[in-house]
């Protein structure tokens, strides 16, 4: 077998071949174990440590190609540009002592060199775990397809100049085919996991519906009379129940829509099962496990893994993998190549088939292969085997960022935000770091790190699968409430605190009446005090009244009003859960708003403008008493004690979008309904804007939050979904309307 001739012999870099090589595998085995933090983390070091390993193994591996390739006269044969073709197949082909000293001295580089080229096309073909960091990496397949081309022409071109000294053609060969299955698996994941490709996997064949043609001339016919069997009667539980309503309502990440039929399906497990129902944490394990196929699908190599011919793909490689093993292993002569080259390869080799064995062992343990476990019931004592050793690890992040606005303003973060934070949180000492950061335009990171707050939402408890136990009162308190509308059917209702206001008229009005007379003095009329009621249930209706107040305005007036409301007196046994509720949800919502505009009805443009000349406002307010720096109790006082009697847009025109101080009408307006009461209005009407916003929130948008720890925005999305409240159930059942025809013949 003859090669072709390689161009001029370059400098030697032998050792910045083999340093780029071992980092290439170094990378690699690094983002198979880190690639599945980011789905668990919100934070943004880990996230930070996964995209520089995912960008640096690319980077590295192509590095390696390229020096190799810029090698290549070099590989067997002396550097010298006079010597001739002849030359450089002779070095090339010794053997023994003479070409370890050749190899050592630097006049040629090692012909094993050739044999590492094509695991560079494997560590560019990456781990199972990553295949996209975000959902821009899909859309660029083609790109990568291209790409997988021309790395293939390089590598040959290296294999074919080192034919006639390369004793490892076969295991060389080999390799090629393993490379080439590796990077291909990671072409197809991308393609999958883009729009295009998701929606094309999903889409089943065009339904012409029945023949409307022979229904009408033979209306007779048994067949005609046949209809679906309705699905979704059996429902196989755990994981297995989790994959079936994957299947259906994967649909909504790609923004397509489902029919009324798959709306019972799943209603009838949601709001039809007592120990779903009566159980929160049981109906959010089913939504966890459907959004990690969800990621799986669109983030990993999962679309290869979980076919047959994936399955065979991956048994071949690994067949190539362990025969290049032994024949690399029983090659006789390996005096000619150094120890160190001998050591590197090993590593490779070893390394590449630790790669496929921790691949198997996650494919193994996966919720998918758990599921087909569950469903053949000759392999349930298998399942049950990989469920006592798979690690219980979290499936989202479970916790929600926090944004207090005038923690924000006062340049004082939360000390409980860790070590590092309470050392350098001082007034004198974040202000400065945030000079220096608005002067380097890293002023958004520098926020993250001490203004943005990440608390649990979930309690865990117990062992194996029926760990987590307990959800929280937040996730309950989101699931009772969704729970309650669809009971109700009234899905149709888009409400953001105006249902709550009407549901609680009653008790609202009589609560001001009763603050309002007890405020006022003995010779107040009754008209006054009524005129006075009025005015403050005027202010509630009107800060959530979607006519006269956009989202963003309402919410930014709502956190606000939310904050004031904490400096009044300790709160009741019975509003002191309320009070954690409404308080999570309203710093959460304004972290949202934004550092997510994105996920909420506000454009960044209109939000972002509201939020700054609020916090402009609040800043310049809180620096009339910088002489003796407030804290957080302080500013409330002070913001509380401002004369408020007249509107601020009537007192400081329209121009300026502040709404700080419509924000303290309105929680004076909220402190004079009483703990219990004040507390379940805050609450509750903080429960409605979160599922309103997302019910608006665009399918591929919570996609893309799943590769960044997931959102409880998210979580909530899709519980909505599955109660069948949303407008994404649009299709009604076709063959009902075929068998009314045929009955009325």
């Amino acid at each position: 077998m003859g090669g072709f001739t390689p161009p001029i012999p370059q400098d030697d870099s032998d050792w910045e071949i083999r340093v780029a090589v071992l980092l290439s595998l170094f990378l690699q085995m690094i983002l198979i174990f880190v690639g599945p933090v980011r789905k668990r983390s919100s934070s943004p070091v880990p996230r930070f440590l996964v995209w520089s390993c995912y960008l640096l193994a690319d980077w590295v591996a192509d590095l390696a190609l390229g020096l190799l390739l810029n090698n290549m006269g070099n590989i067997g044969g002396k550097s010298s540009s006079s010597s001739s073709v002849s030359q450089l197949h002779a070095v090339g082909l010794k053997r023994g002592p003479s070409a370890a000293v050749s190899n050592a001295d630097g006049s040629s580089s090692p012909i094993i060199f050739a044999f590492w080229t094509p695991f560079l096309l494997l560590h560019l073909g990456g781990p199972d775990t990553i295949t996209a960091y975000s959902l821009e990496d899909n859309e660029l397949w083609l790109r990568h397809l291209i790409g997988l081309l021309f790395e293939l022409f390089s590598a040959s071109v290296i294999f074919f100049c080192s034919l006639k000294g390369n004793p490892m053609i076969p295991a060389t060969v080999l390799m090629f085919v393993v490379g080439i299955i590796k990077y291909g698996e990671c072409t197809y994941s991308l393609y999958s996991g883009s729009v295009d490709g998701f929606r094309e996997n999903i889409l089943g064949p065009p339904d012409p519906g029945p023949n409307y043609a022979k229904l009408m001339t033979d209306p007779g016919r048994p067949g005609a009379r046949r209809g679906h069997a309705p699905a979704g009667e059996e429902h196989h539980p755990g994981g297995a129940q989790a994959y079936d309503f994957f299947l259906i309502f994967r649909r909504l990440f790609v923004n397509l829509i489902l029919s009324y039929k798959e709306r019972k399906i799943s209603q009838a497990y949601f709001l039809g099962r007592a120990d779903v129902t009566n159980t929160p944490a049981r109906a959010f394990q089913v939504i966890e496990v459907e959004l990690n196929f969800i990621y799986d699908m669109v983030y990993t190599k999962a679309p290869v893994a979980h076919k047959k011919a994936g399955c065979v793909l991956r048994f071949l490689a690994s067949a190539c993998l362990v025969s290049s093993l032994l024949i690399f292993f029983f090659h006789r002569d390996k005096g000619g190549i150094l120890r160190v080259d001998v050591a590197i390869t090993y590593a490779l080799l070893l390394g590449g088939l630790a790669l496929d064995t921790a691949a198997l062992a996650m494919l193994l343990s996966s919720h998918r292969m758990l599921v087909l476990l569950e469903k053949t019931r000759r392999l349930a004592w298998l399942e049950t085997a990989v469920r006592s050793v798979r690690p219980q690890l979290r499936r989202w992040s479970e916790r929600t960022s926090q944004l207090n606005l005038v923690s924000y303003c006062l340049g004082k973060p939360d000390p409980s935000g860790g070590v590092l934070r309470r050392r350098l949180g001082g007034p004198r000492v974040v202000r400065a770091l945030a000079r220096v950061a608005e002067t380097l335009r890293v002023r958004e990171i520098f926020d993250d790190f001490f203004f943005i707050r990440r608390e649990p939402i979930s309690c865990r408890q117990g062992q194996g699968e029926s760990q987590v136990q307990q959800k929280g009162p937040l996730l309950k308190f989101v699931f009772d409430g969704l729970k309650a509308r669809a009971v109700k059917a009234n899905e149709e209702e888009h409400c953001r605190g105006e249902g709550v206001l009407e549901q609680l008229h009653d008790r609202i009005m009589e609560k001001l009446k009763q603050s309002t007379r007890e405020a006022a003095g003995k010779d107040e009329h009754d008209a006054v005090i009524e005129e006075k009621v009025k005015e403050k249930l005027a202010v509630l209706k009107g800060s959530v009244n979607a006519v006269k107040k956009e989202f963003d305005d309402s919410l930014l007036l709502w956190h606000i009003a939310t904050d004031l409301c904490c400096g009044s007196t300790e709160p009741t046994e019975t509003a002191y859960e309320m009070k954690l509720i409404g308080e999570t949800l309203s710093e959460y919502m304004l972290y949202l708003l934004i550092k997510q505009p994105e996920m909420l009805l506000a454009t960044a443009g209109i939000g972002l403008l509201r939020y700054r000349d609020t916090c402009a406002e609040a800043k310049w307010f809180f620096e009339s008493a910088a002489a003796w720096d407030p804290d957080h109790g302080d500013a409330r006082r002070m913001l509380l004690s401002v004369n408020t009697t007249e509107a601020p847009s009537a007192v400081k025109g329209d121009r300026c979008k502040s709404v700080l101080f419509d924000g303290v009408i309105l929680a004076k307006a909220l402190r004079d309904l009483g703990e219990d009461l004040m507390w379940e209005v805050v609450a509750n009407v903080w429960g409605e804007m979160l599922t309103y916003a997302a019910g608006k929130c665009r399918g591929s948008t919570h996609v893309r939050q799943l590769s960044r720890g997931g959102e409880l925005i998210t979580m909530v999305w899709f519980l909505m979904a599955h109660m069948g409240l949303g407008d994404m159930y649009r299709i009604h059942e076709g063959d009902a309307k075929a068998k009314l025809i045929v009955r009325d013949q």
